[in-house]
């Protein structure tokens, strides 16, 4: 037979550790919810045709060191007005930046068009891969996120769209041109009603001419 206490003191034990279990995941779903959350994107601007190299933080507390390991598509020239890729993998390397929470920097990443682009642009890879690491609040435990992103469905969607605005921007001029004959051709009609308007009021003026010219002949 079972002993009474025996059984009291494992049912204590069971409960004391799933209320330790219980705390401990509270304490991490706390954390997880305090802690900073840096994620890079590509942003298309369908005005200038440009993508933009962003970074954010949407965690709710401030996000320390901040530094992006690039892979070697990326340029690792130095820094030039040309070399979009070389200013970004510059930008976080080491000490790294610090984001508040809600923060953002975006960072030009190419032309879109080739229209558009630099005589020597150093054009930045459809593909880019890296690590981003970053410090909590306190500074003691670091944070990493994989860097994935790919250009391919964007810069579909970035000439899809500038094409769509040729055919807008077409249609209005012939839209424009066509006003422009409209108000031409009112003035047309305008004019010539003002002139039937005038024989009718003056229904003598011509015989007055023909008076006028027979008289100079004479």
């Amino acid at each position: 037979m079972i002993d009474p206490g025996f059984v009291g003191i494992v049912s204590i034990l069971v409960t004391a550790v799933i209320a330790v279990i219980t705390m401990v995941r509270s304490a991490k779903d706390s954390r997880d919810r305090s802690r900073p959350y840096v994620t890079a994107k590509f942003v298309e601007e369908m005005a200038s045709s440009r993508m933009y190299f962003v970074v954010e933080n949407f965690g709710q507390s401030a996000a320390y060191k901040v530094n992006i390991e690039f892979d070697g598509a990326l340029s690792n020239a130095e820094p030039n007005r040309s070399d979009y890729g070389s200013y970004i993998r510059r930008m976080y390397q080491e000490p790294g930046l610090t984001f508040g929470p809600g923060d953002s920097r975006r960072s030009v990443y190419m032309n879109m068009l080739d229209e558009q682009q630099k005589k020597d642009e150093v054009v930045a890879p459809d593909r880019l891969t890296g690590t981003i690491r970053y410090f909590g609040p306190g500074r003691r435990k670091q944070y990493c996120e994989a860097v994935v992103l790919d250009l391919t469905g964007l810069r579909y969607r970035v000439d899809t769209t500038r094409r769509d605005r040729d055919v807008e921007q077409r249609l209005k001029r012939i839209g424009d041109r066509l006003g422009d004959l409209r108000k031409l051709e009112k003035r047309g009609v305008d004019a010539l009603e003002e002139i039937a308007q005038i024989a009718v009021e003056w229904p003598g003026r011509t015989s007055m001419v023909r008076d006028d010219d027979e008289m100079l002949k004479d």
